[in-house]
């Protein structure tokens, strides 16, 4: 064999082991860890909370991008992708919806930890009182997922 045919085989030869890997699901050691426990990664959150109508103006520009606000620290904790959508419902009332993606490997640890950061909490000193939980919940209710089009 010539080195070129050398070549082309050792290729061909690589890319028959890594179809086989993607073909029987076997993952590199470091794509193991997941974020859940349906070992899926990332966590999705969707959630959901009424906000006073009265007070929409003001969490808006709490919320507008020129303020950092915990920005810093949804990131330390591994909340990607961290959006918040409003919308008025048939009910005449204003909801938002929140959606995050949590990429560690601790989830209950890592909220534990932003929960008790000063900054978070006077954050949410200033968005709670903005905020009208459902009937039955102290905060966000969290919503499940019922699709995910991967």
């Amino acid at each position: 064999m010539n080195t070129l045919q050398i070549i082309m085989v050792s290729v061909f030869m690589v890319c028959i082991v890594a179809l086989f890997s993607c073909v029987s699901g076997n993952k590199p050691k470091d794509q193991e860890k997941t974020a859940d426990s349906e070992n899926h990664l990332p966590r999705r959150v969707g959630m959901v909370i009424k906000i006073d109508s009265a007070r929409i103006d003001e969490y808006m520009k709490l919320h507008a991008s020129s303020n950092p606000g915990v920005r810093d620290l949804l990131e330390k904790y591994h909340l990607r992708n961290f959006s918040i959508f409003m919308a008025r419902l048939d009910d005449g009332n204003y909801y938002e919806f929140g959606y995050y993606e949590y990429t560690g490997s601790d989830y209950e640890k890592d909220m534990a930890a932003l929960d008790a950061e000063p900054r978070n909490k006077e954050w949410l000193q200033l968005c709670d009182p903005m905020q009208i939980p459902l009937k039955g919940e102290r905060s966000w209710k969290i919503m499940e997922q019922i699709y995910y089009n991967k």
